[in-house]
């Protein structure tokens, strides 16, 4: 015997509730861009402006041109936010009711979650709707889910066709703004300030204590590494771990295309942006540091100390002019064995590893030669003696 009262609740069940496969569905024709951050537009992967394609289930292919029947000339979207938490996967159908459920509102006291010009968008005839200029005001963490989702559905006003699947994306957290603006820069530039890197957060002890000592931005930090690593590491303060992942994370800067130059009677020094001697001119020859004699090196780290005081003074010099300039070809000399005459320890650190100079120099287009032997005299050389050069291949 049929249960009467069962029956009569079956025959008020909402159109929608009965099982009956779309035709029609709204899609995102790309994922968007992540992270979101507040103030920010909202775009796709491709950093475009976020379409919807009108999508026939049938053939999942886009419906590239729509008859009257669905309403080409009046359809228009409208743009949400649901709970991250939302289930929307491609197999599963949902509900009006569910969906209506699983939107975001605002929180109390504050204004529209989501804002722009495209929040009512029309759809035109080829099945394409494009949002633009559309931001979030607020971020995603007072939610349970801490999660948000973009839904687009039609406007019940503007269409009485069968009812067409809403589009949603895939979740996302929404960050504020000024995390996006605290974030660190990989890789990052010689400008940077300090905290963008790893482990310096920005106004806090490690970044004052390294501007009250002149270190503000990522060349500062790696110039003092060149010329004094372990007063650069006592600075910081950090464990050994901390420390490691830092300077890896500064060392994974670009150097640019700039070498800066240090002029005394004699003997220019060549200097890459954070410091390291590249090269050494001594009357008309252009030498790489890694290559002199150890009596020599010592006398062109006294230059460089006496250079590292007065930075800023120093000659900038774009890497193609010194291509073409007179800094152009290396001479080779013939590397030495360590000896008693060695310059101290705290000295070497002022000289990074020839294959790192030779990287270098190679980058900024310096030229190679190979040179056959020769003799530099210069009157006015401050070595006071003539530097002897053997044959040798050039070193690049």
């Amino acid at each position: 015997m049929i249960n009467q009262s069962s029956f009569i609740r079956s025959l008020h069940l909402p159109i929608q509730e009965v099982d009956v496969p779309l035709r029609l569905k709204l899609s995102f024709a790309k994922k968007l861009m992540l992270p979101i951050f507040t103030n920010k537009k909202l775009v796709d992967a491709a950093k475009n402006a976020i379409e919807i394609w009108l999508i026939d289930t049938r053939t999942n292919h886009r419906i590239k041109e729509m008859n009257t029947n669905q309403g080409s000339s009046t359809i228009k979207l409208e743009v949400l936010v649901l709970d991250g938490d939302f289930r929307c996967e491609d197999d599963m159908a949902w509900t009006n009711d569910q969906f209506n459920a699983a939107i975001v509102k605002a929180r109390e006291g504050r204004g529209p979650l989501l804002v722009g010009s495209t929040l009512n968008v029309a759809m035109n005839n080829q099945g394409v709707a494009v949002i633009e200029n559309v931001v979030f005001t607020d971020n995603s963490c007072w939610i349970r889910s801490r999660r948000f989702r973009i839904g687009v559905r039609v406007m019940a006003t503007s269409y009485y066709g069968p009812r067409i699947r809403e589009a949603l994306s895939e979740s996302f957290t929404v960050k504020d703004r000024r995390g996006e603006l605290y974030k660190k820069h990989y890789p990052p530039i010689l400008s940077d300030n300090i905290w963008r890197l790893k482990n310096i957060g920005k106004d806090g002890p490690i970044d004052k204590r390294l501007e009250s000592e002149g270190i503000k931005n990522v060349q500062d930090f790696l110039k003092l590494h060149t010329i004094d690593p372990d007063k650069l590491k006592n600075l910081v303060g950090m464990s050994d771990r901390q420390w490691r992942t830092t300077l890896n994370h500064a060392k994974t800067c670009s150097m640019g295309g700039k070498c800066y130059v240090f002029k005394s009677e004699g003997c220019d020094v060549i200097f890459s942006p954070i410091g390291e001697i590249l090269a050494a001119r001594i009357g008309d020859q252009t030498s790489s540091l890694q290559q002199l004699h150890q009596q020599h090196k010592a006398q062109v780290n006294q230059l460089a100390s006496m250079a590292y005081e007065q930075w800023d003074q120093l000659e900038e010099v774009m890497a193609n002019e010194m291509a073409l300039a007179a800094y152009e070809g290396l001479t080779s000399f013939p590397e030495e064995k360590p000896s008693s005459s060695c310059t101290p320890v705290s000295n070497e650190s002022m000289i990074s590893s020839g294959s790192q100079n030779a990287d270098y120099l190679d980058k900024i287009g310096s030229g190679t030669t190979t040179s056959s032997v020769a003799m530099v005299t210069n009157s006015n050389n401050s070595f006071g003696s003539a530097l002897a050069i053997p044959t040798s291949h050039a070193i690049l």
